[in-house]
C-alpha cells in the first residue's frame, strides 16, 4: 500500500510539472494581467449593475449572497414565460451575456439569472467541498425562486448547470408523484420545459480534461488552482471551443477575472467535486431524464471533446423520444458563446417543440 502511495505522489507530482511546463507555449505577456474588482471591463461592471444579492439561509445558520439578474419586460410578464438559465463551471452567468440575452427576449418576458455558489460574483467561502454539492445548489436555486415568486419556469441550462438541472428535475418528477424526501427547502416549483446545452448529463459519458482531473485530485488540486495562471486558464479553456469557434481574448480575461474575484481560484477543487457526485447520484439524475413529467431536450455542439456527439448519442439511446437538435460539426463545448444565433434558433424550435406537446 506505501509503495502504492508513493507511485501515485509520484505521478501526481510529475503531472503538475507537465501541466506548469506547458504554460511556456502560451503567449507571457498575458501571464502579468491581475484581476481585482476595480479592475473588471466595462462591460462586467455593466453586467454587475444589472443584478442584486438574493440572501440564502443555509442548514448551519449561516447566510450566503448569490448574485442574480432578474430582467422581467414591463408588461405581459407571467410564469408561462418565465425562463431560468443555469450556467457551467468554471464560468459564470455572464456567458449568457450579449447577443445571445437579447435573442431570449424575443420568447420570454422574464429571464433570470445567478451565479452559483462559488461562482462570479456570488460569495465564495472556503469551505468543505460538501458546501458546494448540486443539492445545495439546487436548494439556493429553488430558494431564489421562491424569493422572486416563481412557481412555473422554463430552465435552459449547460455543463454543470444542468447536473443542477437535474436535481431540480428530479425534485419536480418526486413531487408529481407525491414524495418530498425530506429536502431542507421544500419547493413547489413546476418546470415547464428543461433543454439542456452540453454538459454530463451521463457520468460514463464524461470525459473529464487533463486540468479538471488535477484539480480534482486531492493532492494536486490545492497546489495546480493556487499556481495557475491565466495563460493555463486560457489554453485549457479554450481547448474545449470548436476549432473555428474559439474564444476571443475579451471573452478569456472576462472569464478569468470572473473566476479570480474573492478568491475563485482556491476553491476550483471544491466546486469540481460535481463530478464525483454525478457517479454517485447516477440512479437519480439519469433517472430524472428517463422518467421526466415534463418536456426536455438536448443541444449539442459535437465538436466538444467533454460531452460532444458521443453524449448526445447516449442521449437518443437512454431517453424516451429524445428530442435532439445537433449543431455544425465544428461547435463545441460553449455552443451558446460560440454559435449563439444557432443555439437561438435551435431554442426556439425545443420551444415550438413544447408548445406542441402540452
Amino acid at each position: 500500500m506505501a509503495g502504492a502511495a508513493k507511485y501515485t505522489g509520484a505521478v501526481v507530482v510529475t503531472l503538475i510539472g507537465v501541466l506548469l511546463s506547458s504554460v511556456s507555449l502560451l503567449p507571457v505577456a498575458v501571464d502579468r494581467l491581475e484581476f481585482n474588482s476595480a479592475s473588471l471591463s466595462r462591460e462586467l461592471q455593466i453586467w454587475r449593475s444589472q443584478g442584486q444579492y438574493y440572501v440564502h439561509n443555509r442548514q448551519d445558520a449561516s447566510t450566503v449572497g448569490i448574485f442574480y439578474i432578474d430582467d422581467k419586460a414591463s408588461k405581459g410578464v407571467t410564469d408561462k414565460n418565465t425562463l431560468l438559465l443555469l450556467h457551467g463551471f468554471p464560468s459564470t452567468s455572464y456567458d449568457f451575456a450579449g447577443a445571445f440575452w437579447e435573442g431570449l427576449k424575443s420568447d420570454y418576458r422574464r429571464i433570470i439569472i445567478l451565479d452559483f455558489l462559488g461562482y462570479g460574483f456570488s460569495d465564495k467561502p472556503q469551505v468543505a467541498s460538501e458546501k458546494y454539492s448540486i443539492m445545495i445548489e439546487a436548494d439556493i436555486v429553488e430558494g431564489l425562486l421562491q424569493h422572486l415568486d416563481v412557481q412555473k419556469v422554463h430552465i435552459l441550462a449547460h455543463d454543470v448547470g444542468d447536473t443542477v438541472a437535474q436535481e431540480m428535475l428530479a425534485r419536480f418528477n418526486d413531487r408529481s408523484m407525491g414524495l418530498s424526501h425530506g429536502l431542507s427547502h421544500p419547493s413547489s416549483l413546476r418546470i415547464l420545459s428543461l433543454c439542456f446545452l452540453n454538459g454530463g448529463l451521463f457520468p460514463e459519458q464524461h470525459r473529464a480534461s487533463f486540468t479538471q482531473k488535477l484539480l480534482n485530485n486531492d493532492l494536486a488540486g490545492p497546489i495546480v488552482s493556487s499556481m495557475s495562471t491565466y495563460s493555463m486558464f486560457a489554453g485549457t479553456f479554450s481547448s474545449v471551443f470548436g476549432p473555428n469557434t474559439q474564444p476571443n481574448m475579451k471573452f478569456l480575461q472576462d472569464t478569468y477575472a470572473l473566476l479570480k474575484i474573492n478568491g475563485g481560484k482556491l476553491i476550483l477543487p471544491q466546486l469540481l467535486k460535481y463530478m464525483a457526485e454525478r457517479r454517485a447520484n447516477r440512479e437519480r439524475w439519469v433517472g430524472a431524464l428517463i422518467n421526466s413529467t415534463c418536456q426536455i431536450g438536448l443541444i449539442n455542439g459535437p465538436a466538444d471533446p467533454i460531452s460532444g456527439k458521443h453524449a448526445a448519442e447516449r442521449y437518443k439511446e437512454l431517453v424516451p423520444q429524445p428530442w435532439v437538435y445537433m449543431l455544425g460539426a465544428h461547435i463545441g463545448h460553449y455552443p451558446h458563446v460560440e454559435a449563439p444565433q444557432s443555439v437561438l434558433q435551435a431554442y426556439k424550435q425545443f420551444c415550438e417543440h413544447v408548445r406542441r406537446h402540452v
